[in-house]
């Protein structure tokens, strides 16, 4: 929900921005055409960019990772979800990556879920958190669920979580390259 309230005036001012080239041309007199056609091209352009920010930040509103004694919840939406019970894992653990200082640099971070046997869902939602990895331990699968943690979540209480709910699983925190974790893709 923060990121609605942060994003969200951000995209305003987008296509505030965008609109402002047509309200200038039709405050001053005498202005050409193609000066209405540039106003017009630069409004689509801010706006459709202001138009695709609020939509990604509205759908992901109601996506929630939940951690309960069964496994681990992915509700994405308010009608899909998608569960990973701890009996199908072999092991749990948090990534984290942070680029530049501490004050002024981006953080990101993802539960990591080891699979204890191949990794085949016919659930398209999980299908989609499946990333190749470097296997755990040997004879364990090179895939695993990744799910992507927003930074504004404490790194310590979602180790706390995971650890709480499964700690025969926990392999515990390891700090990656910025660019090892790669595209997370989905945010819980």
């Amino acid at each position: 929900m923060r990121q609605l309230r942060t994003g969200l005036p951000g995209s305003v001012f987008l296509l505030c921005l965008g609109l402002l080239p047509l309200v200038i041309g039709a405050v001053q007199e005498g202005q050409r055409t193609g000066s209405w056609i540039l106003g017009g091209v630069w409004l689509l352009l801010l706006g459709g960019l202001a138009l695709r920010i609020a939509r990604t930040l509205w759908v992901g509103r109601t996506t929630r990772l939940v951690l309960d004694a069964y496994g681990a919840w992915w509700w994405h939406g308010r009608e899909q979800h998608a569960v990973i019970p701890w009996a199908s894992l072999a092991g749990v653990g948090v990534y984290w990556a942070s680029k530049g200082d501490a004050k002024n640099g981006r953080k990101i971070m993802s539960l990591e879920l080891c699979p204890s046997d191949d990794v085949t869902p016919s659930d398209p939602l999980l299908r989609s958190l499946v990333v190749p990895a470097e296997a755990l331990r040997p004879g364990l699968p090179e895939h695993r669920y990744r799910l992507a943690i927003p930074t504004p979540a404490s790194r310590r209480e979602l180790a706390a979580a995971a650890q709480a709910h499964a700690p025969h699983l926990w392999f515990g925190e390891h700090e990656r390259p910025y660019d090892c974790l790669g595209p997370l893709r989905h945010v819980s």
